[in-house]
């Protein structure tokens, strides 16, 4: 199969817009930084990151942000702190890709807006950070494309 043939495929089936997926089981949050995903081999760009809510959150006061957290380098916020305190099952969270923003929506909902800027992370962690250790539940997905040959991403 050529080069051009796999191109098209891959753009067919979206991998050149988004990129490749690695998902991530639902959990339940804790009052903690936890990591979703590792980062091994170089640096890659995020295309979307989505968390979606598989136990409803209960009326606790919870902010959640997301952050990179660098082998070497600095660790930056992927986004700010939202409360998700009574967000119910099936709602989305995510970001636009500038970190001084909140992570969206700041509301509960069932729709998120899509992610407008890409975010390059180098080898390390995407973590979530929470406030409190409500009884609720979030299932993450990562779409992203590799910059670095060698690149890969893992559930964490």
């Amino acid at each position: 199969m050529g080069a051009w043939f796999r191109w098209l495929r891959d753009l067919w089936l979206g991998r050149r817009l988004l990129g490749q997926t690695t998902e991530r089981a639902t959990a339940v949050l804790t009052a903690a930084t936890v990591p979703l995903f590792t980062i091994s081999g170089g640096r890659i760009k995020v295309t979307q990151i989505i968390g979606e809510i598989t136990t409803g959150m209960q009326v606790l006061l919870t902010n959640v942000r997301l952050q990179s957290n660098p082998t070497v380098g600095t660790t930056r916020n992927l986004c700010v702190n939202t409360n998700i305190s009574g967000y119910a099952i099936g709602d989305l969270l995510g970001i636009d890709g500038i970190n001084t923003s909140a992570l969206l929506p700041p509301l509960s909902s069932g729709v998120v807006e899509a992610q407008t800027m890409g975010v390059i992370v180098k080898a390390g962690t995407i973590d979530v950070i929470s406030s409190a250790a409500p009884t609720g539940s979030i299932r993450w997905t990562l779409k992203w494309v590799p910059i670095d040959a060698g690149a890969a991403v893992v559930a964490a």
